[in-house]
């Protein structure tokens, strides 16, 4: 058993979520599934639908892709297109996270989620693995690696505690996903590696780098027979259930590397310019081809 994090916060049920704004780079104008990037940005418990009833507690899981499945009404927050990733691959998001207006008792989690957890509408509280932002006090953060509660665990491996009065409240992070790293080689405690997938790291400017492993789904209904990240993973994050409004954590992420669209619907509404294309036509001509 991982040790536990121990803070009234996590006391507070959690599910797994995604929303953002994104944009990509393609060189030559089209996007080859697998070598492109995207850049996942926004703020954590942030509402994009305008449908949303903010009067009532259910910001629950939130992913990156339009519609929501089946079975979800506007509690549950999507936007277009998702950001996908392989799932032989290492995945990493690198950029900033911004805690200047942040408050006591903000919570996050930023990083990937499950794709056949969300596909198969369920709320994933274990499905992910992510950057863990939670703000103790008003001029104290708790910054680490975490892969959602499992059976017995806890949501955040390792971590930094930080004193924001000696920082400008911006830091450069980079969160690394590697399936294919051996777990004993990261995992922080060795009783995790037999259950464990792969590596995380999480890189923070001015503090050491941080590594765990991260262990299979325990709360799936065989989308993926418990296997994370089986089908792929879709950029995403995860704030209390409870919230009713924004946090103060905001991400300016580039996910590397993405799949590009899958259907014509993904290149329209400016959608196109997500994975780098000049124009919507050369969207849609892409899917035509693959």
């Amino acid at each position: 058993m991982k040790r536990p994090f121990i803070t009234a916060v996590l006391a507070t049920a959690f599910a797994v979520s995604g929303v953002g704004a994104v944009s990509g780079v393609s060189a030559a104008g089209v996007t080859p599934a697998d070598t492109s990037s995207a850049r996942f940005t926004g703020t954590v418990s942030e509402i994009v639908d305008p449908d949303a009833d903010t009067g009532i507690p259910r910001r629950w899981m939130r992913q990156v892709g339009s519609s929501a499945p089946d079975g979800y009404g506007h509690g549950y927050q999507w936007g277009a297109p998702a950001i996908t990733t392989p799932a032989d691959e290492v995945v990493t998001f690198t950029g900033t996270l911004d805690v200047a207006d942040a408050v006591a008792g903000d919570f996050g989690l930023i990083g990937l989620l499950d794709t056949a957890t969300l596909a198969a509408d369920e709320r994933g509280l274990n499905e992910g693995s992510y950057i863990y932002a939670y703000m103790k006090s008003a001029d104290t953060l708790v910054l680490g690696l975490s892969d959602g509660r499992g059976a017995g665990g806890e949501y955040v491996q390792e971590f930094h505690t930080i004193d924001l009065t000696t920082t400008d409240r911006t830091f450069d992070v980079t969160l690394t996903i590697d399936p294919d790293a051996a777990p004993l080689a990261c995992a922080s405690h060795l009783g995790d590696a037999a259950a464990a997938e792969g590596c995380l790291t999480l890189a923070v400017d001015g503090f050491s780098d941080l590594t765990d492993s991260y262990g299979t789904i325990t709360n799936d209904d065989g989308a993926n027979d418990g296997v994370e990240f089986r089908d792929g993973g879709t950029a995403g994050w995860d704030g209390l259930a409870s919230a009713m409004t924004a946090t103060g954590f905001d991400y300016d992420l580039s996910v590397t590397p993405v799949l590009g669209p899958r259907t014509k619907d993904d290149c329209k509404k400016g959608n196109w310019a997500t994975y780098g294309f000049k124009n919507q036509g050369r969207c849609v001509s892409s899917v035509a081809r693959r």
